[in-house]
């Protein structure tokens, strides 16, 4: 009966928060663009999940029509509100989804993208193994445009770990880790479907430093700001492709400030980076009293100008620098005041590591709303919708790589 309660006071509590602000969260790392030839869907909904070992789930003709249905984000259980000290499930799992695909879809490429699943993961599409991943706070991504039946079912089968493994962060054994990891498929699914041209997924490109689009910042002031930009794009086509890519920046009413043409050319079946930068006159420069995020719309066209990829980016202009005895500079200035600030875990009571993107964005809030200005996320890459709230509301976020007290010096620890 508590937990039923506590459900209740928990949906009633997010529903509030949708009410009094409808906030906007990213997928996959982008905001959609509508009329840029790639599109978006969910695949949260309608999984079938069973706890435990299961010989030939990943089978596309597997009976699993007594398993559980589940909706994504997935977390296995529901936990005492108190609970700590690795009392959560720990070993395999196994989720599948039956679905079709839109037969306008037919040609384009298409990715399934997992925001995270905890620990070890497999993913099998009709009974053939895509991808492995070890670690459980970076997206898993899969190309699965020559792996589904255009005729009939398709079957994704994804097999998960949490149980101890010192091979990938954070290795540390969970009994005497500070903190609980959970498992599952805990963030959100998406299938990306976009043209044979298109902007890649860095978390998908073997690119150091590189993959999809990239935005830095050189010379900032009140007066003027420099936005640098490099972008990544594939051509999976068997022609070499010539165009442009175009990048536009809107104020948030829409006012255009600036816009940009790059020309583009990729040879057949290969990539290429291209870099450029703009100027702003006069920014409206982000910091955490006055977080001002501009969208910045990039969209690759071919010759005779239609669109053929693109997304929205929502970025904010600032400088950052730490400079010795002289203490944290903001665009150019002293801060002038101390950075107060605290760590964050991305659990909930109840559900664990599977919140809501509004609660991530909850969260977010009330640490703004009770000082906060600089938050270490403990101790992982935690949920786009929380970095996406941490944008608006104005807070400076610290990105942990996994682990705590824990290092082993195999070469693939420090790889994955």
């Amino acid at each position: 009966m508590k937990k039923i309660i506590f459900s209740f006071v928990f949906m009633w509590l997010s529903l509030s928060l949708w009410a009094a602000h409808q906030p906007e969260f990213s997928t996959a790392g982008f905001f959609r663009l509508d009329n840029s030839g790639r599109e978006v869907f969910s695949m949260n909904p309608a999984w079938r999940f069973y706890k435990g070992a299961a010989e030939g789930a990943e089978a596309k003709d597997f009976d699993d029509k007594d398993w559980t249905v589940v909706s994504l984000p997935n977390g296995i259980e529901y936990l005492p509100t108190e609970a700590s000290g690795c009392i959560n499930y720990q070993g395999e799992v196994w989720y599948r989804k039956h679905f079709a695909p839109d037969a306008a879809l037919k040609g384009k490429k298409l990715f399934l993208h997992f925001e995270a699943i905890m620990g070890k993961s497999k993913v099998f599409v009709n009974g053939k193994l895509l991808t492995e991943h070890f670690g459980g706070y970076l997206p898993v991504v899969v190309d699965v445009t020559d792996a589904l039946d255009w005729n009939g079912d398709n079957v994704i089968a994804v097999w998960a770990g949490n149980s101890d493994d010192p091979s990938y962060p954070p290795g540390k054994a969970q009994d005497v880790l500070d903190y609980t990891y959970f498992g599952g498929i805990y963030r959100d699914c998406w299938l990306i479907a976009h043209n044979q041209v298109f902007i890649t997924d860095p978390n998908y490109e073997n690119e150091v430093a590189g993959g999809g689009l990239f935005v830095a910042f050189g010379k900032v002031s009140d007066a003027l700001a420099e936005v640098q930009l490099k972008i990544h794009v594939r051509n999976a086509t068997k022609k070499s492709f010539s165009g442009l890519v175009e990048y536009t920046l809107l104020q948030s009413d829409g006012t255009e400030v600036a816009r940009l043409n790059d020309k583009i050319q990729v040879k057949a079946g290969k990539a290429t980076t291209v870099s450029n930068r703009m100027s702003v006159e006069q920014p409206m420069l982000w910091t955490p009293s006055t977080p001002t995020l501009y969208n910045l719309l990039v969209r690759v066209l071919d010759k005779e100008g239609n669109v053929i990829d693109g997304y929205r980016r929502r970025i904010g202009i600032r400088s950052i620098e730490f400079k010795g005895k002289d203490g944290f500079y903001l665009n150019g200035k002293p801060y002038g005041k101390p950075l107060i600030g605290a760590n964050r875990h991305q659990d909930f009571a109840v559900v664990g590591n599977a919140v809501a993107n509004s609660i991530h964005w909850r969260d977010a809030k009330k640490l703004k709303e009770v000082g906060m200005e600089i938050i270490r996320n403990a101790h992982c890459p935690q949920d786009p919708a929380f970095m996406d709230a941490c944008d608006e509301l104005g807070l400076f976020v610290i990105i942990n790589t996994p682990g705590w007290q824990f290092w082993n010096d195999a070469p693939e620890f420090a790889q994955r």
